[in-house]
């Protein structure tokens, strides 16, 4: 008679304590953290459109001279040049020895190949040039142009800071070299190198938003803030100012300042889905569920090839933090809009895949769908600890516990589902009037989780049934 007294209240209190640690279906590993990571907006400097000059006037006084034996040649191309017909110059310089050529039209055909992109025969042309005249500005120019093309900066910056030093010191250039700068990490000399730019150049929207990149990226907000507005009030349908804008606000921690402005860029331009997924996940971390869910379900529908894979992901962390804070009916709009996508995952991904989408069956009272996922998800991974739990769980609400008591087992071998696994198993103990057994789990439990104390009346109270039953 005393032990059902005492037995009645501590399996209530024992089971309230499970249950807070071991939910009907388990979530798993994610959390509020999954979005309170760090954003960045995906920024990059302005597609630079640095502009070749090609040598239309071969006779001109202030160019190197051709030699008189290829003058005839000149007149030949001219109208070609000055008609823009660059494919058909370099098909007639085909049948000319370039070791043969003066250097003046060697540099002419170094810089028609360049302009059509037809890079290793232009190398080849501007190095002919520099061997004849190792100081001669529009090669080694039109070499660190070639070079930026092929993103190799570090021989571009070799070539422009020697044309610089020899006196092409223009906006252009230094708008290069500050571009270069950019290139390999160097914010505070790409800043120094826009400004030199802008000094000759000042109303040159390209240097001034690579200016603007270049003071974002070197952590000087104060000044890019008010460049920025500058721009803003400029061009305010610009996206990318709009993304910068956001940028800034981030750094500040002003989430939602930053929030406002990426709305604004994806209201110019709808199909940038990086910057969309951001939003999503930044939406999700100050509140606004709804608007995530909407967010990510257009990037599924609009997303391309290469863009899925991204999207299936930061869906997937989604899916995983609306789970955890049971906001079922978006998870279920969710689900529905990624199910066609899963094939993209990598399979463990499918099956974590699966496990939510049991979930929402169970919130729906359809165990027959969440068993059918559940154990789909272990056909692709059974050592998925998610699954494992969950179909614990369902087993033992059922009262099939010994199904049960198997998925427990097998969970109790994944370090990261063991408190559960034994609570889970302790509370079978409970159910089925194994007391020492449930006492046991409990000491594993308490042992490898001391900062459970809440463990410990529990484990005093079994211990008491224990003796009294002895």
């Amino acid at each position: 008679m005393n032990v059902i007294k005492t037995l009645k209240p501590f399996t209530h209190a024992l089971l309230t304590t499970l249950m807070c640690s071991l939910p009907l279906l388990a979530v798993g590993n994610v959390n509020a953290n999954t979005v309170s990571t760090p954003l960045k907006v995906i920024l990059s400097p302005s597609d630079p459109t640095w502009q070749l000059a090609i040598n239309n006037k071969l006779l001109s006084p202030t160019e190197m001279l051709i030699e008189p034996t290829e003058r005839g040649f000149a007149r030949q191309v001219q109208p070609l040049l000055q008609a823009g017909n660059y494919n058909e110059v370099a098909a007639l310089f085909k049948n000319r020895d370039l070791t043969q050529d003066s250097t003046a039209l060697n540099l002419l055909r170094a810089q028609v190949l360049l302009t059509l992109k037809e890079f290793d025969n232009a190398e080849n042309a501007y190095l002919a040039c520099l061997k004849a005249a190792p100081n001669l500005v529009k090669a080694h120019q039109g070499l660190s142009l070639l070079y930026m093309q092929q993103a190799n900066y570090n021989k571009a910056q070799t070539h422009l800071v020697h044309s610089i030093e020899q006196g092409q010191a223009d906006a252009q250039s230094y708008a290069q070299l500050a571009y270069i700068h950019i290139q390999h990490s160097q914010p505070w000399s790409a800043v120094a190198a826009y400004r030199q730019a802008l000094m000759l150049a000042p109303e040159t929207p390209q240097y001034q938003q690579g200016l603007l990149f270049a003071l974002i990226e070197s952590g000087d907000l104060n000044q890019a803030n008010a460049l920025l507005k500058e721009l803003l009030n400029k061009t305010p349908d610009n996206a990318q100012l709009w993304l910068q804008r956001a940028q800034i606000a981030l750094q500040l921690e002003q989430n939602k300042k930053a929030l406002a402005a990426i709305e604004v860029a994806l209201k110019l331009n709808p199909k940038d889905t990086s910057n969309q997924l951001l939003a999503a996940q930044l939406h999700l971390s100050e509140g606004s569920t709804e608007r995530a869910v909407s967010l990510l379900k257009q990037g599924l529908k609009h997303a391309t090839k290469q863009q899925q894979v991204e999207v299936i992901n930061t869906t997937m962390q989604t899916l995983g933090w609306l789970v955890s804070q049971q906001k079922w009916d978006l998870a279920k709009e969710l689900i529905g809009s990624a199910k066609r996508l899963t094939k993209q995952l990598p399979r463990d991904e499918q099956a974590q895949f699966s496990v939510y989408s049991a979930q929402i069956a169970m919130q729906q009272g359809n165990t027959k769908r969440a068993l059918k996922s559940l154990n789909n998800a272990l056909k692709i991974n059974p050592n998925l600890g998610d699954a494992l739990l969950s179909l614990a769980s369902i087993y033992r609400s059922k009262g099939q516990l010994t199904q049960a008591k198997l998925m427990y087992v097998r969970a109790q071998a994944l370090p990261d589902y063991q408190l559960s696994a034994w609570l889970g198993l302790s509370q079978i103990a409970i159910d089925s009037k194994d007391y020492s057994s449930a006492l046991k789990h409990l000491r594993k439990a308490l042992q490898a989780n001391p900062q459970r104390q809440d463990l410990i009346t529990n484990i005093r109270a079994l211990e008491n049934i224990v003796r009294q039953e002895g």
